[in-house]
């Protein structure tokens, strides 16, 4: 019974893997397509697209649809430990420990890893770093075009 648990795990971890590669690969083209926009001198027009398409989209799906993307998306360092996570809760409910110690190792994953950004955007001097952060953005579009770039020539690599 071990060894069919085992296989199964192997089985799912191999497909969850090759889906991740595979939003990498999309995820990584997409940074790229959008850098090339910003380098060519595209920031202006993409804005002006963007702005038209967001009073359609309703504020609460519309931030949710952004996390779930963002999710997809996990650094390279963290996929490891969310597959130790993901392992020992499955083993945790295998052993009849319930299914709450997934949930709460998991949310203390997710809130450890978005600490900086609820930190930046719930205290006053964390949200003025950030609206002097998109000031300086602005103004340089080609370097926010080449760091699309680089990111998303990096996001590829990993799906390699």
């Amino acid at each position: 019974m071990m060894t069919g648990l085992g296989v199964l795990a192997a089985v799912i971890g191999a497909r969850f893997l090759g889906i991740q590669h595979g939003l990498w690969m999309a995820l990584g083209s997409l940074y790229v397509a959008l850098g090339l926009a910003y380098l060519a001198g595209g920031a202006p027009w993409l804005i002006r697209q963007s702005d038209r398409l967001l009073p359609h989209v309703p504020t609460t799906s519309g931030g949710a649809a952004l996390g779930v993307l963002f999710g997809f998306n996990i650094p390279a360092c963290a996929a490891p430990l969310l597959a130790v996570l993901l392992g020992g809760a499955a083993a945790q409910a295998a052993a009849g420990g319930g299914m709450a110690y997934g949930g709460v190792s998991l949310l203390i994953f997710g809130l450890a890893l978005s600490s900086p950004l609820v930190l930046a955007v719930f205290t006053q001097r964390g949200r003025r770093l950030l609206n002097a952060i998109a000031r300086f953005a602005a103004r340089m579009p080609r370097i926010t075009g080449a760091v699309l770039v680089l990111l998303g020539v990096w996001s590829i690599g990993l799906a390699l």
